[in-house]
């Protein structure tokens, strides 16, 4: 069964510290000190209003939790931005409209006639409409922003030595390299990562952007050195 990412608690469609841990695959103790550190910066109406201390069970020992509405959700995971976590605050976002307009049919008037209920659901649909596209474009220059961030990981540095390591051999020994310029393999690694750096902009490789990570793959595999009496460190 699906976790119930959201619920209704007095009439406020809520989540809690204990599912935003799960699903963003935190320590509670982290989501909770992450909580106390926004109540603490939003000030006291704000955190009245959007928070809430209350319990949870755990073979028989109550721990403190934190009810939350949409915006208090918001303010917590704003910094989570790894790409797992985007694409769960977008399953949050929408079990938070969805949860909403559940309640808002519930208490619309029984004796609502065809022609306002008509009325309603239209208006609805736009909202939701621009809802929605404020949503994507939201989201797209979330990534974008992502995207500018996120630098090589240990698994992509990894790839990255060990194309460097099968490049340099390769040109060493079938000879597509002049040893009376390179006199060894560590000046030709030299060359290439000196090379690969000044073409990304970076004082370091693992500076290079996750997003160029395929861009650099194929830069190493068709790289020949074409500078003259490289300096090596």
């Amino acid at each position: 069964m699906e976790k119930q990412l959201v619920f209704v608690k007095e009439n406020e469609v809520v989540t809690d510290s204990v599912t935003i841990a799960e699903m963003f695959d935190k320590q509670h103790k982290d989501v909770l000190r992450d909580v106390r550190t926004q109540m603490e910066y939003a000030g006291g109406e704000f955190s009245q209003r959007n928070f809430a201390l209350s319990n949870y069970e755990v073979r028989g020992k109550q721990y403190p939790k934190y009810d939350l509405t949409e915006e208090a959700f918001t303010l917590i995971v704003f910094s989570y931005n790894t790409k797992e976590a985007v694409q769960t605050k977008i399953r949050f976002i929408q079990e938070f409209k969805r949860m909403k307009e559940y309640i808002q049919s519930q208490e619309r008037p029984k004796a609502m006639s065809d022609k306002e209920s008509l009325l309603a659901s239209m208006k609805l649909t736009i909202q939701l409409n621009e809802d929605v596209d404020g949503m994507k474009e939201d989201i797209k220059q979330l990534r974008d922003d992502i995207d500018k961030k996120i630098t090589l990981d240990y698994s992509q540095q990894q790839a990255m030595r060990n194309a460097v390591n099968k490049r340099v051999h390769k040109l060493w020994n079938e000879d597509m390299v002049d040893k009376s310029i390179y006199e060894n393999t560590r000046r030709l690694y030299s060359a290439l990562w000196k090379n690969l750096k000044d073409a990304y902009r970076v004082n370091a490789y693992p500076n290079i952007l996750q997003k160029d990570f395929e861009e650099a793959m194929s830069f190493i595999e068709g790289w020949r050195p074409i500078f003259n009496g490289i300096k090596t460190a």
